[in-house]
């Protein structure tokens, strides 16, 4: 199989740069960014998932064809308003003459009065095309508006598939970067604590060994499901790694996440695994880590996945805090 040729910087710098202006966008970083991230789905389709180069090129189908249709109407609404607005321009020029003309007594009132009628059935013509063109415009327009936010909703409901894992129904790492991105900013807004608890399953290889790797995803799936009886509405249970989760925990300290480590930890002894009537013991060390001032989501969670490699090293089943 050949691979696919290298991609160059340089042009997708300067197709990113080219959409920005044909969407009249200012070229800030962050719209340049989006921009460049777009076309390097499409132009290095072996870097991304089948599902995300699909959307990518359904999404700029999709806005292609509508912002096409928004252009037509608009064009052909403008264009009918011009030739309108020049019909009715030569028709008061030819009513002004008819005006002065009369005032000379160089007409009969009679041929005023045919001009008259003549100039305003055509100005009535007029109106009623140009509105005709304005209502047909304006119910173009509402469909466009109606498509564009149906993609929206699309785009909303495409971009959580994506985040999730398919496997345990958590989010995954594409998701957990908006998720941090959000929380710490929630949390310095309300002045309020974030936490986060990372959790390795102990000698996960060797219930794949022993029962087959169809046995430790049911495991996993089970893991996921205790972990979500013992968290809140408000925190977050993310697919890290292979066996390895991350729990985003609101409004929480370090002795709130080892709390909440604790529970997980009784709830999974007292529910253990059952395949053919047989128990599977499920054990886990964890790595718990507070937000710092000034610190951003991604230095918090590393903080947390030191203290995890620190709680392996240690044993099994062992807690570790951050810091």
């Amino acid at each position: 199989m050949s691979s696919s040729p290298p991609v160059n910087p340089v042009e997708i710098a300067r197709i990113a740069l080219k959409r920005l202006t044909e969407r009249g966008l200012p070229p800030t970083p962050e719209n340049y960014a989006q921009f460049y991230n777009a076309v390097l789905t499409i132009k290095a389709p072996q870097n991304k998932s089948t599902d995300e180069v699909q959307l990518a090129w359904q999404v700029i189908y999709q806005l292609d064809e509508v912002l096409e249709g928004a252009s037509g109407s608009t064009g052909g609404l403008l264009q009918s308003l011009s030739g309108g607005s020049d019909s009715m321009l030569q028709s008061l020029g030819v009513l002004q003459h008819a005006r002065q003309a009369h005032a000379e007594q160089r007409v009969s009132i009679e041929e005023s009065h045919s001009t008259l009628e003549a100039l305003l059935d055509d100005v009535i013509a007029t109106t009623r095309s140009m509105h005709g063109t304005v209502h047909t415009s304006h119910a173009e327009l509402q469909a466009i508006r109606t498509t564009l936010r149906q993609i929206e909703e699309d785009l909303a409901f495409n971009r959580k598939a994506l985040e999730m894992d398919a496997l345990t129904g958590a989010l995954n790492r594409q998701g957990l970067d908006h998720l941090l991105m959000r929380e710490v900013k929630r949390a310095r807004r309300m002045n309020q604590r974030l936490a986060v608890a990372m959790f390795d399953l102990d000698d996960f290889k060797q219930i794949n060994d022993r029962f087959g790797h169809l046995v430790g995803d049911q495991v996993l799936v089970h893991v996921t499901s205790l972990a979500r009886a013992v968290l809140r509405d408000t925190d977050f249970l993310i697919r890290y790694g292979g066996e390895e989760f991350l729990i985003v925990l609101t409004d929480t300290d370090v002795k709130g996440a080892q709390y909440v480590i604790d529970r997980l930890r009784i709830v999974a002894t007292r529910t253990p695994f059952q395949h053919h009537h047989q128990r599977i013991e499920v054990q886990f060390s964890a790595g718990i880590a507070d937000l710092r001032p000034e610190e951003n989501g991604r230095a918090l969670v590393l903080r947390a996945d030191e203290a995890l490699y620190r709680a392996k090293h240690s044993g099994r089943g062992r807690v570790e805090i951050a810091g």
